[in-house]
């Protein structure tokens, strides 16, 4: 266990686990991906930043995957998803009928994830769409989404490390951990 500050974080998966996971993740999306034509990765901010770089060191393709960058939070400081998708950047260049494969910190309520999903295929028509995350809470589930490719499942625990952080703190760290408030 760590104590930061006043917050207690119990390590649930070591850097170490989380590296052979997302390494096998790599090795599954680079079979989908391997012949796919300009594949497009876009990486939901800020969680997402430490399994998105990881993943797609482990990605091989023919094509170089062409990567792009949205922030979108359910979140806010708060330890609960306020049901409210906030977009503060959803800028992106046109990737129509493209390869897209989103990249996720967790999928919980599922909101976050349907609304993008739901935003990408409206605007781009993509020939294929895909998610990958790293976590997925599905004891947490609002609305009906799955991802294709899933790091790990977790119960309902508030985590935090590996991207993933509470009120902007501790996605520093190198493990992921359930923080005791």
């Amino acid at each position: 266990m760590t104590n930061n500050q006043t917050h207690v974080i119990k390590e649930i998966y070591s850097a170490q686990t989380i590296s052979d996971r997302v390494a096998e993740l790599g090795k599954e999306i680079s079979k989908d991906y391997a012949n796919l034509e300009r594949p497009v990765i876009i990486g939901v901010m800020k969680g997402a930043f430490c399994f998105l770089a990881d993943l797609v060191r482990n990605i091989q393709t023919k094509d170089p995957l062409q990567i792009e960058f949205v922030r979108l939070s359910s979140y806010g400081s708060a330890t609960e998803s306020s049901g409210t998708v906030q977009t503060p950047y959803l800028e992106l260049p046109n990737i129509s009928n493209r390869h897209v494969l989103v990249v996720e910190d967790i999928v919980d309520s599922g909101r976050t994830a349907k609304f993008f999903l739901e935003y990408l295929k409206d605007q781009f028509q993509p020939a294929s769409l895909k998610m990958a995350v790293f976590l997925d809470k599905p004891s947490r589930r609002a609305v009906a989404v799955e991802a294709d490719y899933v790091g790990f499942k977790i119960e309902d625990l508030f985590v935090v490390g590996y991207g993933l952080d509470y009120a902007e703190n501790y996605r520093e760290l190198p493990f992921l951990g359930q923080m005791y408030l």
